[in-house]
């Protein structure tokens, strides 16, 4: 197969991505559709879309219109729309503990990014066991979006794993992914990321 899916959509078994099944909401699996369509996902996100008065940009100084990527693989790359947002820095540390729980396999740190409910489907033996080889690069954040409980972050990364670790719905070496994390304040602390909404693809 050269191209992942975009069928099978249905309700999430697990946060461990080698048994990941999904529940998309209507309106946002349009919206990652698009991207996967051939829509680039900066013009998605940072450019269509003027912000509305419940997202005004931060008072602090804007982010250049053209951002860089930054040099360290490691750090997730939020475009100038993102960066402007209120909540920019909360949903920064979310989102790079996220990473950094994955890349460095440390459990401890995902079960403190994630919110509970998420945190306790997951042991750290069975957590590990589908992260092995699992190395995530190309973080982006291209927009940040208000709600009730916190906020929908809309991103993309790609994984590399070794066959065995990728998820049973998508055997790949390479896998590009598009996702809206729900990330939610659990009263003055840190924000905390529930299930995402996701569609993954073979990398080309």
């Amino acid at each position: 197969m050269s191209h992942g899916t975009l069928g099978g959509v249905t309700p999430q078994a697990s946060p461990n991505r080698t048994t990941l099944t999904w529940l998309i909401p209507i309106t946002l699996l349009v919206a990652v559709c698009a991207m996967v369509g051939g829509l680039i996902a900066r013009q998605v996100y940072a450019v269509t879309k003027s912000p509305s008065a419940s997202h005004t940009p931060a008072t602090s100084e804007p982010a250049s219109a053209t951002a860089t990527r930054p040099p360290d693989p490691r750090l997730v790359f939020f475009l100038p729309f993102a960066q402007n947002d209120p909540q920019f820095g909360k949903v920064q540390v979310a989102i790079q503990s996220y990473f950094n729980a994955t890349n460095n396999q440390d459990y401890g740190l995902w079960r403190k990014t994630m919110t509970p409910k998420v945190a306790q489907q997951q042991t750290e033996q069975d957590w590990l066991g589908g992260l092995r080889s699992t190395k995530d690069s190309n973080m982006t954040v291209y927009r940040i979006e208000a709600t009730d409980k916190g906020a929908d972050v809309f991103g993309s990364f790609t994984s590399r794993q070794d066959l065995a670790d990728a998820p049973d719905t998508l055997k790949a070496t390479c896998i590009n992914w598009w996702m809206v994390w729900p990330l939610e304040d659990m009263g003055g602390g840190p924000f905390r990321i529930g299930s995402p909404s996701v569609i993954n693809k073979k990398c080309d």
